[in-house]
């Protein structure tokens, strides 16, 4: 600078924060638009077209929805070899759901499948023998030899449950959905006493976790929120409807932890309602089961009366919910599964006739139901139409299907055609529900017709004197393996050969009657029924 120029200041703009939302003419010649609406006040002093561009529309709301993978040391395990995970996913985990929205076999076996190597190898367990079992339906023989990768992926399994559980020996989510697939394992081949191991290790850890809350609402302050969540939602329901499965095989397991509902409170959904049914019928099976001995001495005094009429009067409260819940659901246009509806009240129907004769000592008592019975079958025609065509029945139920219900029907209605309804629909029974094979089912309850009716015209009812008493259906340990009719080391290596459900051979069966009246003595009658 020379001394003395004087050189006039630098004229400054006052900053202004850019405004990027007034109107396109403003914007146009870059001057600060108020934005007035329909037009600014700078177009309307100049008389100039005032025009807002059209804002960019906001992309819709997207539905969120929450996965439960529970954390783990490490990421997730994406894996090539994942054929026993495709084949569950797309063959058997909708089928061992159900007619309900339960999705435990559905959501969380497969989420933790992804997650879990212990759950993962289990589910490819899983698929292999239920492949091998339709196989040894198909074979001649009755039975084929077991794929080993079932042992190899159920030994892979059990080692990775037992490193988990030593990382992780609060977490009981993992080990509880591990005892229930081992279960299904056990289940599939028809090994009802190793199965039972599995169930009973279940019910211990729900029994520590009941002990560990301390009389508290939840499970114990050791679980996270999530695994509690799922424990609750999953695993409890999965454990009592077990629980009933169990006792109506005669495997009387002791009571689990289920979270306190209202009864009187309005049902939500059909899958509600059947958790209420599945709570109240293992309450009356147990109570079925503890008064069935006195009822056969004549011993019922008035404090079992009392406590039978409660139990009637809670199973004719939920039926009443019941209906309010299909007259909400119906209007608000949104009528219940007819399926689903069908089942719970075919399981209504059998615990309602069951309730109501388990205090007396004959047989005859259940002469009075016939119009229930026919119901209950009419309910089982509606699931499963046997006049459209004869579907394949599915191999496993870990669920209360059909199987129960219509054995008891048969053994206890003694109407010639309401019975043999039911029979025939014992031919469309999951082969195995629980505990239960249908097979050994249908053959013995067709040879209690014949027992029963030997000496009638096919018309009038059998009497007193001719009657079986009990529900005794052989298991797989009642099987007689004639020499040469299976391998060699079937029953020491049992985990080499996979038997089909419906496999030939003898069924050891035993029946009680009184052929001298009520007051007389029991005879037994054992028979060996051909497969």
């Amino acid at each position: 600078m020379t001394p003395g120029l004087n050189v006039a200041p630098k004229k400054t703009r006052e900053s202004t924060s850019k405004v990027r939302t007034g109107c396109s003419t403003c914007k146009a010649r870059r001057v600060k638009c108020d934005e007035a609406k329909p037009i600014c006040r700078r177009c309307a002093i100049g008389g100039r077209k005032c025009e807002y561009s059209t804002a960019r529309t906001a992309p819709p709301p997207r539905n969120v929805v929450t996965v439960y993978l529970p954390p783990t040391q490490s990421q997730p395990v994406f894996f090539v070899n994942d054929r026993g995970l495709d084949f569950f996913h797309q063959n058997l985990a909708a089928q061992l759901d159900g007619q309900f929205t339960s999705q435990f076999w559905s959501k969380l076996v497969l989420q933790l499948s992804h997650s879990e190597p212990s759950i993962r190898h289990a589910v490819s367990a899983v698929s292999v023998v239920y492949q091998d079992v339709e196989s040894s339906l198909r074979h001649p023989a009755g039975y084929v030899n077991a794929n080993p990768e079932a042992q190899q992926e159920w030994n892979k399994a059990m080692k990775s449950l037992s490193a988990r559980i030593q990382a992780h020996p609060n977490s009981n989510l993992v080990p509880l959905t591990c005892c229930l697939l081992f279960t299904c394992i056990e289940l599939l081949k028809g090994n009802i006493e190793s199965s039972m191991l599995h169930v009973q290790s279940g019910f211990n850890i729900l029994a520590a976790l009941r002990r560990n809350s301390d009389a508290a609402p939840d499970l114990g302050s050791n679980l996270s929120s999530n695994d509690l969540k799922a424990i609750e939602g999953y695993i409890v329901p999965m454990f009592s409807r077990l629980n009933v499965l169990c006792s109506l095989a005669g495997r009387i397991t002791p009571p689990i932890y289920a979270p306190i509902a209202k009864e009187d409170s309005p049902q939500e959904d059909l899958t509600q309602s059947r958790q209420q049914l599945v709570e109240i019928s293992d309450t009356c099976i147990r109570f079925i089961g503890k008064v069935s001995p006195h009822a056969a001495m004549f011993q019922i005094d008035f404090d079992i009366f009392i406590e039978q009429v409660k139990l009637q009067t809670r199973l004719d409260a939920w039926h009443d919910r019941l209906d309010e819940l299909l007259e909400r659901m119906q209007a608000a246009g949104n009528p219940a599964k007819q399926d689903a509806l069908n089942l719970l009240l075919v399981h209504y129907k059998v615990i309602y006739i069951w309730m109501r004769v388990c205090t007396t000592a004959g047989e005859m008592a259940t002469d009075s139901y016939h119009i229930d019975f026919e119901r209950l079958v009419h309910y089982a025609e509606q699931i499963f139409k046997p006049d459209v065509g004869i579907a394949t029945p599915q191999q496993l139920s870990f669920d209360i299907h059909i199987l129960g219900p219509l054995y008891y029907t048969v053994l206890k209605c003694r109407h010639p055609a309401i019975r043999r309804r039911a029979l025939e629909m014992l031919q469309l029974a999951p082969r195995r529900e629980g505990l239960w094979n249908a097979h050994y089912a249908y053959v013995t309850a067709k040879r209690v017709i014949e027992l029963e009716e030997r000496h009638l015209n096919g018309q009038e009812l059998a009497d007193e004197t001719s009657r079986v008493y009990g529900l005794t259906l052989p298991d797989d340990e009642s099987r007689i393996y004639n020499l040469g009719e299976m391998p060699f080391d079937f029953r020491k290596f049992e985990y080499s050969i996979v038997p089909s459900p419906a496999y030939p051979g003898i069924l050891k069966a035993v029946f009680h009657t009184k052929p001298w009246g009520l007051l007389g003595e029991w005879q037994t009658i054992t028979e060996y029924i051909k497969l």
